[in-house]
């Protein structure tokens, strides 16, 4: 039996754009901002909070050091996407909990 692919990080962040009930602050369209170079940095986000919700206590302060160097990638106004992308691989909540850990701020 073969199981369905997983949703894309992209595909998810779209959803959420779509959704006005979606409590991530997007837009529709919201995402023709981003670069080549932006799809792929935010694609290794998405993977490093995936490895953050699984992982042992290493693990998880190598999934943060991973994004603090990856946000270095991301043009600064795309830096939101990589906080929402947070709730693509845990809950809501967590953004709020590990933003400020990899962002050095509370809220973006």
């Amino acid at each position: 039996m073969m199981l369905g692919k997983e949703q894309s990080w992209a595909q998810w962040l779209r959803a959420c754009s779509r959704d006005p009930a979606s409590p991530a602050k997007l837009g529709q369209g919201v995402l023709g901002m981003l670069t080549g170079q932006d799809g792929r940095a935010l694609a290794a986000i998405a993977q490093c909070w995936k490895l953050y919700a699984l992982s042992d206590e290493a693990g998880q302060r190598a999934a943060l050091a991973a994004v603090m160097n990856l946000l270095g990638a991301l043009q600064p106004k795309c830096h939101f996407f990589a906080k929402e992308l947070i709730a693509y691989a845990m809950d809501w909540d967590d953004r709020e909990k590990l933003w400020p850990l990899v962002s050095g701020r509370s809220s973006s």
